[in-house]
């Protein structure tokens, strides 16, 4: 008797609790995008770096995509396994570029300035076989990143804790003042009008991708 009454009284709770679910309102269901951003233009940044696994380009354009979708680790994940896909490629620098941006992008400066070392090699490698694999404009561009980060990265400030420091350490090697050599046959330290200003004005403005 007294287990014919426990389980009546089982039965009448699971019916209680049925009974809650269908007289209470549905609850509220949102959803939200996972990724922001484009996803037309994620989507074929992606198919071309499918299309082309070895375009170092394409490569760059997918993982500046997905950056720009806050998609982080995984930009950084995919630039580098594609940077180590791209081995035999002429444009692998651009990949290695890549990576070092997204990882910048993080403040991991320090795998950032390894994969900016990569890059340059890459390139240089690169202009041996074909100057046109990696113009000139671009060496010049990664080379003025390099110093800018390497130097952030020498001055031992956190840029997570310490951004404005460590911004202005990777500044200060960019800050290179160029003067007119005639200035040195005159025994005087300040350049000459017109050249000397016009050098230090095209040294000061260069400014790192």
């Amino acid at each position: 008797m007294w287990l014919s009454r426990f389980a009546g009284m089982v039965d009448l709770g699971i019916l209680v609790v049925i009974g809650v679910f269908i007289v209470l309102p549905p609850r509220a269901q949102y959803t939200r995008e996972v990724m922001k951003g484009d996803a037309w233009r994620l989507a074929l940044a992606e198919a071309r770096t499918m299309a082309r696994p070895g375009d170092g380009a394409a490569v760059d354009d997918l993982t500046h995509e997905l950056d720009d979708a806050q998609q982080k680790d995984w930009a950084i994940d995919f630039s580098v396994l594609a940077s180590e896909r791209a081995k035999d490629s002429p444009t692998r620098w651009r990949a290695l570029l890549a990576a070092s941006t997204a990882f910048v992008d993080r403040f991991d400066v320090v795998p950032g300035l390894d994969y900016a070392n990569r890059a340059l090699n890459a390139c240089s490698a690169a202009r041996e076989r074909d100057p046109s694999a990696c113009p000139n404009p671009d060496q010049v561009r990664m080379e003025l990143y390099q110093a800018n980060l390497a130097a952030g990265v020498a001055s031992g400030f956190n840029p997570r804790t310490d951004r404005v420091r460590f911004m202005k350490a990777g500044e200060s090697a960019l800050l290179q003042i160029h003067l007119d050599p005639r200035d040195r046959e005159r025994g005087s330290g300040a350049p000459a009008a017109g050249n000397g200003a016009g050098s230090a004005g095209s040294a000061g403005s260069a400014t790192a991708p």
